[in-house]
């Protein structure tokens, strides 16, 4: 009786609330306040949701695009008083632990203006729902995603894409549901296939959110400098790659209308990917809410605001991104003065002492002044050499000689450019570094007005797996300076693509590539837009990709000089574009 008094005291309350009341109804089969229309007003189905920092109860400091690295995020939006909401409660659960081993990743989140902090604990002391729930005090969540009742559910996907909106299933009573439209969606996106329903009108009770607060000036301390500090500052610092600092509000107020442009056009910080056309693990991309407010705050005067310690940590030169390396050799290396030359790369030769074959994770270096180089590509080399050589053990006798290496070839090990984390090939793989093998450093360095010294250590990292899947490449090519031509490349066996390094120079043809099954399905592999900053570095799959036995590697390029909707065959040596793709055999390998 008192769930019924609660019931009809909502829907009495309904004018006063702060949706019209033409956007809802009360349909006999509910008997509860149900949408009208199930169209989000905020993200459209199918739209991307942009990035949102969230806390839980528990002080957890979430985002959107960390938790869609991990899988697919569901968004319930809950209320403590009505009643429809509480029914859900032992659904809830039960999806929660029937999804878990898939990665899926349940938000419970309290919008109400109503639901004080005490009221959503106390009722969770009964609930007792095991997945993270989130007080969402100011309404933000429940605006940036478009809630607007409850319960209501959203269903984003790894690529940050809103897959289905609206009522969990479509009935309050358990014992007359008919279709389960959230579980059935789930068991979709986890298998790969499209939803079956995508959008429902949601049933129970509106959501009532806290007006929106007078609209705070954006200045750079509160705002723009955590935005620099986490995308900007590992490269804009005192012997830092890039050509000036963003250590301080001085130096960013000079470069502000620069910072604005270029993220604008979405140039900075450097990505090259086209976002969401395949998803990669540590992608630098900023959000819309932050491009948003770098050009308010530069249009607003940039305004200074409160004083903030906006420096970064010094990044030691003794520390290892990927922890201890299993082998570490030093070195000192000679540049000579030069202007640049992409033709003339500076070799490095180093003996391979290991009385057996090894397979090499990742090669990462440390270097005094990273500003000098460019980048290294590391590769081995059967060749017998008379040269003087490095140990690995650390025997420090070297000789560097110049040379014009074929860049993009089968005996590839690994790519490292400054500021970025060196590519780790999966647990249980290694590149082959074969018994007797020379490894060679190919290192590139940015123009020097006069000869220079520098010191640099080289750490190597190696699988500890009992028999290592070889990591093995495929390459694309129309390059004739590299006397290869590779148009396509056909897999002899099921493989899993976990990498892929594509070697661009400015103003490149758009790269689009695709891998075309037996069966005729097109799996996305790559799309790399023309660009006058190309960064080039190793992309790593957020998962492994799974190719079938004869399936083909194939450009599918977007032709610049017409209509660029229109993607066409690569067919034309003259447009150079070079790939190449790491992948593991599927007999020797199965992902976690």
């Amino acid at each position: 009786m008192t769930h019924k008094i609660v019931i009809i005291l909502l829907i009495l309350a309904l004018p006063l609330a702060a949706h019209a009341q033409t956007d809802y109804t009360i349909p006999k089969k509910h008997r509860v306040i149900q949408e009208k229309s199930p169209q989000s007003r905020t993200v459209p189905l199918g739209g991307k949701v942009s990035d949102i920092t969230f806390t839980t109860l528990q002080n957890k400091i979430h985002t959107l695009s960390s938790l869609v690295q991990q899988g697919p995020v569901v968004f319930v939006f809950l209320s403590t008083e009505c009643p429809v909401a509480q029914r859900y409660a032992m659904r809830l659960k039960r999806m929660h632990t029937e999804f878990a081993d898939k990665h899926v990743t349940f938000v419970g989140v309290y919008s109400n203006e109503n639901d004080s902090v005490e009221d959503v604990k106390a009722y969770l002391a009964k609930a007792e729902y095991l997945f993270p729930i989130v007080k969402d005090k100011d309404g933000s969540l429940a605006r940036h995603i478009g809630a607007t009742m409850t319960p209501q559910a959203h269903l984003i996907d790894t690529s940050g894409v809103l897959r289905y909106r609206g009522s969990i299933d479509d009935n309050r009573y358990e014992t007359r549901i008919k279709h389960h439209y959230l579980k059935d969606a789930l068991v979709a996106i986890v298998s790969g296939k499209p939803v079956p329903v995508e959008e429902t009108a949601a049933f129970g009770c509106t959501v009532h959110l806290p007006d929106l607060p007078t609209e705070k000036q954006i200045t750079y301390s509160e705002h723009i400098a955590p935005i620099l500090q986490k995308n900007c500052q590992t490269c804009h610092h005192q012997n830092g790659i890039a050509p000036f600092t963003f250590t301080d509000y001085d130096d960013v107020k000079v470069h502000a209308a620069k910072i604005a442009e270029q993220t604008q056009k979405r140039l900075m910080p450097p990505w090259n990917p086209v976002y969401g056309y395949v998803k990669f693990k540590n992608e630098r991309y900023l959000s819309d809410t932050h491009i948003s407010m770098i050009l308010q705050w530069v249009k607003s005067g940039t305004p200074a605001g409160p004083q903030v310690n906006d420096k970064p940590e010094a990044e030691s030169s003794q520390t290892w991104k990927l922890g201890k390396p299993d082998i570490m050799t030093k070195i000192a290396i000679k540049l000579d003065k030069r202007s640049y030359n992409p033709d003339n790369i500076q070799t490095i030769n180093i003996q391979n002492d290991f009385p057996k074959n090894m397979y090499i994770r990742a090669i990462d270096y440390q270097i005094e002044n990273k500003k000098s180089v460019h980048g290294i590509i590391a590769k081995h080399d059967l060749s017998t050499s008379s040269q003087t050589t490095v140990s690995p053990d650390g025997r420090l006798v070297n000789k560097l000689n110049w040379t014009k290496p074929t860049i993009m070839d089968d005996n590839t090990l690994s790519v490292w450019t400054p500021s970025t984390t060196p590519f780790l090939s999966p647990q249980g793989t290694g590149f082959l570094l074969p018994q007797g093998a020379g490894l060679t450093l190919l290192l590139s360095y940015n123009p020097i007005e006069n000869s220079d010294t520098i010191n640099m250590r080289i750490g190597m990292y190696f699988s500890n797996a009992p028999k290592p899947a070889k990591v093995r490449l495929a390459t694309l090519s129309t390059n004739s300076n590299q006397k290869i031509d590779m148009l396509s490349y056909q897999f002899k066996s099921d493989v899993y693509v976990f990498g892929v390094f594509p070697l661009m120079s400015p103003n490149s043809e758009d790269m689009r590539i695709i891998a075309k099954t037996p069966t005729g399905e097109e799996v996305k592999m790559l799309w790399i837009k023309s660009s006058d900053i190309i960064w080039n570095e190793i992309y790593h799959y957020h998962a492994p990709i799974y190719i079938p036995i004869g399936s083909r590697l194939e450009f599918d390029v977007v032709d610049n000089s017409e209509n660029q909707s229109n993607p066409k065959a690569h067919n034309q040596k003259d447009k150079k574009a070079v790939c190449q793709f790491y992948y593991v055999l599927a007999s020797e390998y199965v992902p976690d």
